[in-house]
């Protein structure tokens, strides 16, 4: 019981508080490692015990002890309160902290915060569908259409591509048409030298089908 009463004390409060904030703000790389994440939901955690104490000290006191005949007197006497305030003071009032502080500082900053960790989420985060062309590090040259049955990876995970259909391109780079029966084609960003995003031509997008693709075109 004591065990359990430090994890709900000192740790769920910063852990719903650094889930919440993350959402918000996006992964930081600084909170990747496992035990930075404890630490820093142990540290959030504490500092919100220490408002909360101060805060409504006496309250939380009567809510646990109830009448003196236990530790936890008051929580068998009114379970239903004693849920309530969890559910507010672990979950509420630390997500409600983390909420409040994105917007401030979405507010405050003199540059909108991106949570986009690396130049790879950035360059496709809200892409629309494009053609890709990419020179892998062996000088052979893959390009396709990224279009909605394409996928991207994200940050934390290791950068690939996979492109929904392939196309021919030439030693220079050209594309030479679509590649007869493809289902796409995969490609791993630790295999790539460069990689270009190439817009449609905008004259050409009445022809296209629903996912924007030119039927027989790669140009």
């Amino acid at each position: 019981m004591q065990q359990l009463t430090i994890l709900l004390v000192l740790v769920l409060p910063g852990v719903f508080y650094q889930a919440v904030r993350e959402r918000l703000r996006g992964p930081l790389a600084t909170e990747q490692e496992p035990q930075n994440r404890l630490v820093r939901a142990i540290a959030a955690g504490a500092l919100l015990d220490a408002v909360y104490a101060v805060a409504a000290g006496p309250w939380l006191v009567r809510l646990l002890a109830g009448d003196g005949d236990g530790p936890f007197a008051g929580v068998l006497r009114d379970p239903r309160g004693a849920g309530l305030a969890a559910l507010l003071l672990i979950v509420a009032v630390p997500s409600a902290l983390a909420w409040a502080e994105a917007v401030w500082r979405r507010r405050h900053a003199r540059a909108r915060y991106e949570p986009t960790p690396t130049a790879w989420d950035a360059l496709f985060r809200g892409r629309g569908s494009c053609f890709v062309r990419v020179r892998l590090k062996s000088g052979l040259w893959v390009g396709g259409w990224l279009g909605s049955r394409s996928a991207v990876s994200a940050y934390p995970q290791s950068g690939d591509l996979y492109l929904q259909a392939q196309y021919r391109v030439g030693p220079d780079g050209s594309f030479l048409g679509k590649v007869p029966g493809t289902a796409g084609v995969y490609v791993r960003a630790s295999d790539i030298e460069v990689l270009e995003v190439l817009l449609p031509p905008a004259r050409e997008r009445p022809e296209r089908r629903a996912d924007g693709e030119r039927p027989g075109d790669g140009q």
